[in-house]
């Protein structure tokens, strides 16, 4: 009987983010030879999990940098605060 690791996510993006390429619901199964005993099995299964970690990373930096860039071009629709607003708010600060 042959083992398996298997790792699932279902991301629940904001609206309007970018996802090309990207899918918000994805399922890895990382096979772990149940054939070998002892120290071999638990160093197929670190290595498994290894292997896991580092295809979800991949994918979940795609998607915090979809994310991230999508926050950006919301910051920068802000309109920009008057300098001379934040030096009379510091004023009003200090005086009390």
């Amino acid at each position: 009987m042959a083992s398996a690791l298997t790792v699932s996510y279902e991301l629940h993006p904001p609206p309007e983010t970018p996802q090309e390429g990207l899918q918000a619901q994805k399922t890895h199964t990382f096979p772990v030879p149940s054939e070998k005993k002892g120290k071999e099995y638990y160093e197929s299964l670190r290595k498994a999990v290894a292997e896991a970690r580092s295809t979800f990373g991949e994918e979940l930096t795609a998607w915090r940098d979809a994310v991230g860039a999508r926050e950006q071009t919301k910051e920068s629709k802000l309109p920009k605060k008057n300098e001379d607003e934040d030096e009379d708010e510091d004023e009003e600060q200090e005086d009390q």
